[in-house]
């Protein structure tokens, strides 16, 4: 089975709009976190919206595989380019525990602040052409709530959720799916 169909089999899945990072588009993003899984075994990928932190990204985790789900913006201009380009060192789960990232990966880089996060990635493929329904997914922190991207809250944990009579869902529908990920443990980790 694809990645990208056990991603939409599952119950609980990350969502992320994807968009450029440093001066990188997304195929050279995407590229250099592949080869990282490729040498590692997983990669890390840095994120800082806060309806996707590792406590929330580790609970949906604990009973099933799930999945990062990497989506285009709405419109052009619906996700801010990344433009500070700090590297993390180190990465810790519960925030007292610290150890340094993998040798042989990649920067992680972007802005490194209390907020700053990574998703823990050992799959990662790109979708030449594929389709998300939004509606048919809500927040996991409340079920019972749609889905919503903004700027500064790109991310966000998922669960399958009929929406599409909520008065209150997204307007747009389908997105397209630019790539697909399998999360592994520790799933979400702080970063310094």
């Amino acid at each position: 089975m694809k990645l990208m169909d056990e991603a939409l089999q599952s119950h609980s899945c990350v969502i992320s709009v994807m968009g450029a990072h440093a001066n990188e588009g997304i195929e050279i993003i995407f590229g250099r976190k592949m080869q990282d899984i490729d040498r590692t075994g997983t990669t890390y990928w840095l994120m800082r919206s806060p309806k996707a932190r590792p406590p929330e990204v580790q609970d949906i985790c604990k009973t099933n595989t799930s999945y990062v789900i990497f989506i285009e913006p709405a419109s052009k201009g619906g996700v801010r380019p990344t433009t500070t380009e700090d590297a993390a060192s180190q990465f810790s789960p519960d925030r007292r525990s610290w150890k340094a990232l993998p040798s042989g990966i990649g920067p992680v880089t972007g802005k490194l602040d209390t907020a700053a996060t990574a998703l823990v990635l050992d799959r990662l493929e790109t979708v030449p052409s594929g389709t998300i329904d939004l509606w048919a997914y809500g927040e996991a922190a409340g079920s019972r709530t749609p889905l919503k991207f903004i700027l500064g809250c790109s991310t966000v944990c998922a669960v399958k959720n009929d929406m599409s009579s909520h008065p209150e869902r997204m307007k747009s529908r389908y997105r397209s799916v630019v790539a697909v990920a399998r999360l592994v443990s520790p799933f979400c980790v702080w970063l310094k």
